[in-house]
């Protein structure tokens, strides 16, 4: 992972980022055995066991965003936003989606991490957050989702745990 000590002014980890794992083998099994960032899917996973019915429905989508690249991180503007606006979740709800952005930001040094946050709440924090599941790359069919983002107009953490663990992440001012 690159860290970038905040040298790059305006963009988080010194512009976008891709990290992964794969464990065992290139395609994993539904749990993930031994993979280093499995933990985040799981936090992420109660939070979407958190949600209603109804929110649910808002939250799982079919197909998530394509790997083309840069445009992969290509950042969206509100009203391109998909999934369940963090807006709408209970108190309780946003207190799991953040820890899901603190368990996001563990393995960054705590500087990086810092600027991360900072840029996270400078355009509205929690609230102006989306987040999506996706359940055409759920691997084994077992309700966890493999694959979920946490996206705003100036960030998106694309999970994608399918065929193993690799994940975008853009982060600006």
């Amino acid at each position: 992972m690159r860290c970038d000590g905040d040298s790059v002014d305006g963009a988080a980890f010194g512009g976008p980022i891709f990290y992964g794992h794969a464990s065992q083998s290139f395609n994993e099994k539904p749990d993930h055995p031994g993979n280093v960032y499995w933990y985040q899917a799981k936090r992420a996973n109660e939070v979407f066991q958190a949600l209603n019915g109804k929110q649910r429905a808002l939250a799982l989508l079919g197909d998530p965003r394509e790997e083309k690249a840069t445009n992969t991180v290509e950042l969206r503007e509100k009203d391109g936003l998909t999934g369940l606006s963090v807006s709408e979740m209970t108190r309780d709800q946003k207190e799991l989606v953040e820890k899901v952005l603190a368990d996001l930001l563990l393995p960054f040094r705590k500087k990086d991490a810092d600027e991360a946050m900072r840029y996270i709440k400078k355009r509205g924090g929690l609230n102006d957050l989306a987040m999506s599941f996706y359940k055409n790359l759920d691997i084994g069919s077992d309700g966890v989702w493999d694959v979920w983002q946490l996206e705003s107009p100036n960030m998106v953490w694309y999970f994608r745990g399918s065929p193993h663990v690799h994940v975008w992440v853009n982060i600006r001012a």
